[in-house]
């Protein structure tokens, strides 16, 4: 039981109504100010119509950098064709490379509507991070055509992909922030940011899957260069002696040859060289002429033409021998080369 306790009394004295008047006037500001801070915002609300213009200035940057996403997808695909020439894969790459940096400097040039600074900033970076990524995914992938160690580059290139998986969510973030300041203004009929995302499946940057992909990539290469048809000038007849096709061409100071060099892989090759020798079987000492082929695509045909050449007349046995040098990594090379006998009248 508690002791009971009297309360001591105290005289009826009027008090001063003054400093109750102002807690009461420091409450209210004090109240006034937390209202605007946190439910009403007061005059730090952002301004409607520089949110909708700003908006509307995003979404075609955000829609623009969707769609190179998708391009950057489409050459992701079909590496396993692109690869055969990567010069032109190094341009494709750079494109869209050029693309995201062009991007990134459209929203560094926007006007940021007041109170939306921060969110804004989360644009930049996942744009920042689009260039980043696809800058050094072009060198890490056109590098790793050609090394040999694929480990390291398989660890580059899921980092790469990591940085695309980094901007999604970052873009997630920032839409998200968009919408909320569309949520508490009074803007109407602003349709919401649209998503954007560029790799929507994580194991597809994993260092594993990348390694996996990089080994298949390099093992369907096929390199090969063939002598395909030659036609003569003049071209005269043909016939068979001893299981051999001589050519019989008319009376001719010179002949020359149209030669069909063929690309039978399916990997571009460069710099290819294809010579001509003319000898007789009574004069053994040849005359060459060589021409190099620049670039010569998957699967293509091109022509060398070798004109000049002084055969020997009267019936005399000549002889044409035709190859094209194998080029780096070819295999099989029987079809490199070819013998033409002929004579002349």
């Amino acid at each position: 039981m508690y002791a009971q306790v009297r309360s001591p009394k105290f005289s009826r004295r009027r008090r001063n109504p003054a400093p109750a008047i102002i807690i009461a006037v420091v409450v209210l500001i004090l109240g006034c100010w937390i209202f605007n801070m946190t439910c009403g915002k007061g005059g730090e609300e952002v301004d409607t119509s520089a949110l909708t213009e700003y908006i509307n200035r995003v979404r075609p940057i955000v829609d623009t950098s969707t769609s190179v996403g998708q391009s950057w997808f489409t050459i992701q695909s079909s590496l396993p064709q692109l690869v055969a020439n990567p010069d032109n894969l190094n341009d494709q790459l750079k494109g869209v490379e050029q693309s995201c940096l062009d991007l990134l400097d459209q929203a560094k040039g926007l006007e940021i509507p007041k109170g939306m600074e921060t969110t804004h900033t989360a644009l930049l970076i996942c744009l920042e991070q689009r260039y980043r990524a696809m800058k050094t995914y072009r060198s890490d992938l056109i590098n790793s055509l050609t090394a040999v160690d694929l480990d390291v580059y398989a660890n580059s290139l899921s980092t790469d992909l990591q940085e695309l998986m980094y901007s999604d969510g970052t873009y997630r973030f920032y839409k998200r922030a968009v919408t909320e300041a569309l949520d508490e203004s009074a803007a109407q009929d602003v349709a919401p940011l649209p998503d954007s995302i560029w790799l929507a499946d994580w194991e597809q940057a994993a260092v594993a899957r990348v390694k996996t992909f990089l080994v298949t990539l390099r093992g369907t290469e096929v390199h090969g260069v063939a002598i395909g048809t030659v036609v003569l000038n003049p071209e005269g007849s043909i016939d068979e002696e001893g299981g051999e096709n001589i050519h019989r061409l008319p009376a001719t100071e010179e002949i020359s040859l149209t030669i069909n060099v063929e690309n039978q892989g399916n990997r571009g090759e460069n710099d290819v060289v294809v010579t001509v020798s003319l000898y007789t079987v009574t004069d053994p000492a040849p005359t060459r002429q060589e021409q190099t082929i620049p670039s010569i695509g998957p699967g293509e045909t091109m022509q060398v033409e070798i004109g000049g050449l002084r055969p020997t007349a009267g019936g005399v046995r000549n002889i044409l021998e035709i190859k094209v040098a194998p080029v780096p990594q070819e295999s099989f090379v029987e079809n490199n080369q070819k013998l033409i006998y002929f004579t002349v009248e």
